[in-house]
């Protein structure tokens, strides 16, 4: 008798139809001892891949939820809860990243050619607070010597620079000014300005210029000379050491307080060299030739020449070897010739 809901099917055990049925209960048995290890290494893995999962999930978490609790009559603790964290890194390791962040950046803004930004505005000492943020080289120069025995003398040099460079405009200034006495006696006081823009014309070698000298002469005859120029320049040599232009223009000078206080024209032809000998040694010469158009006898030249040396420390100081010579052929009863020579420590900006 049969519980209620189900359904019995009786099939005949002898004859053709009982042996099929013998065959199919032999096959299944012998599928089933096959296939039962399959599944149940499958079925395995499943399992501890899912509690991995789960794990990874809760690491570092905290739930609300109570722990599984062991079944009854095991034995077996309570579980309890456990927060996973990590330690903070080292402070030097984090400095030490820090640092490596900043140099990456440093490096790959000066591969771009993007200037680097200082982190505070310039002084009022820089050019770049006076002229904005461009090229500028600014630097004062001082030179002393003196003696005193049976004759005391002293004599003291000093002035400064001023200088900007960019692909299209060069401005070079500087000023000079001497001051010698011996025995309490005054034997020199002068003082040269000059001032030199070029505007280079794109690619070509080719380039314009205005020259402006201004001098101050205790012991000539006139009291200020005056001289404005202009005219084109040409590029003999341009490497990355070398710097060479010759000038060739005109222009106009005036002696005031003397007894040719008049504008007088002239003309102008030049050369102009800086040689960079080493990364610490610079070679500077300049040659300056004013004849007069309608007297080419009457005439004035102008030189001067410097070797400047980098120091190591400080950085921005450097030694400074310089000689200048002034010639005029019209001296109206003084020395037409006047040398001077000094060597000088000059304070960059």
């Amino acid at each position: 008798m049969l519980p209620a809901g189900t359904i019995g099917i009786s099939l005949p055990s002898d004859g053709v139809f009982g042996d099929g049925i013998a065959s199919i209960s032999e096959n299944l048995s012998e599928a089933f001892v096959w296939s039962a290890p399959l599944a149940f290494a499958k079925w395995s893995k499943r399992l501890v891949l899912m509690c991995a999962l789960s794990c990874a999930s809760a690491y570092g978490q905290t739930s609300d939820l109570p722990p599984v609790l062991p079944p009854p009559g095991s034995g077996l603790a309570t579980p309890q809860s456990k927060v996973l964290t990590f330690d903070p890194p080292p402070a030097s390791l984090a400095e030490t990243d820090a640092t490596a962040e900043l140099l990456q950046d440093s490096i790959a803004e000066a591969i771009e050619g993007e200037p680097i930004v200082s982190s505070g505005p310039p002084g009022w000492h820089e050019p770049a607070y006076w002229f904005g943020p461009v090229p500028w080289d600014i630097g004062v120069e001082f030179g002393l010597n003196g003696s005193e025995g049976i004759n005391e003398s002293i004599s003291l040099r000093s002035g400064g620079h001023l200088k900007r460079e960019t692909k299209r405009w060069k401005i070079d200034t500087s000023l000079v000014y001497n001051k010698n006495t011996a025995n309490n006696v005054e034997t020199q006081n002068n003082a040269l300005l000059d001032l030199r823009v070029d505007r280079r014309l794109e690619e070509s070698p080719w380039s314009l210029y205005f020259l402006h000298q201004t001098l101050y002469d205790e012991f000539q005859a006139y009291d200020l000379r005056v001289s404005v120029n202009t005219g084109v320049g040409y590029r003999l040599f341009d490497t990355e050491t070398i710097d060479f232009i010759g000038r060739f223009g005109g222009g106009s000078s005036r002696e005031f307080g003397g007894p040719d206080n008049q504008w007088a024209p002239e003309a102008l032809m030049g050369l102009d060299y800086e040689h960079e000998l080493t990364g610490t040694q610079r070679l500077s010469a300049r040659v300056d030739y004013y004849p007069e158009w309608d007297q080419f006898d009457h005439y004035r030249i102008v030189s001067d020449v410097g070797w400047e040396i980098a120091l190591d420390r400080p950085k921005n100081l450097s030694l400074k070897f310089s000689v200048v010579d002034r010639y005029d052929s019209t001296p109206n009863g003084v020395r037409p010739n006047e040398l001077n020579y000094a060597a000088l420590l000059i304070l960059g900006l």
